[in-house]
């Protein structure tokens, strides 16, 4: 009998050392629950098609290059945005994005939508608490699935068919 073949698991969170130097590239600390959100699962899907720019892994770069240090310093709407003392967190993919205030190298806990054509604040009512939870829920669902698949259950037997007559 043959061992069932080792999966290869990749880092679910963001390490702290990480999330440190995105913050020391865009020059400010986030809020503890977005740290924490990342830490949880760093590549966050929200209701509404919002995806949380993640912070790089150069362990998996192909799923974190759109991180939120790039997206912030490069990206096609994170400079403008910075420009007006935001931060962007999150696209929906229609140039809209929710945004942190930030002031005295501090990025606040309050998370707004950013309206690309009128560059208006509104309150995002969902908030950090929301990605926090979003965070913990789908690393609750990978590790549920790693562990089906690491531990699978035997085999049952089946019919054989010979369709060769």
């Amino acid at each position: 009998m043959t061992a069932a073949p080792k999966i290869k698991t990749v880092a679910l969170g963001a390490t702290e050392e990480g999330i440190a130097e995105a913050e020391a590239a865009l020059g400010f600390r986030f809020a503890e629950d977005l740290r924490e959100a990342w830490k949880q699962y760093n590549c966050i899907e929200l209701r509404g098609g919002w995806r949380v720019f993640p912070i790089f892994d150069p362990a998996n770069p192909r799923k974190t290059c759109t991180s939120i240090s790039f997206e912030n310093l490069k990206g096609a709407w994170g400079q403008e945005v910075m420009a007006e003392g935001l931060v962007t967190i999150a696209d929906n993919g229609t140039g809209n994005q929710l945004v942190l205030k930030v002031d005295a190298g501090q990025a606040g806990d309050q998370v707004f939508h950013w309206h690309h054509e009128t560059h208006r604040l509104s309150p995002w009512k969902p908030g950090l608490a929301s990605i926090r939870a979003a965070a913990e829920k789908a690393r609750k669902q990978v590790l549920e699935i790693q562990a089906r698949f690491a531990n699978p259950r035997p085999s049952q037997a089946r019919v054989g068919h010979n369709y060769d007559t």
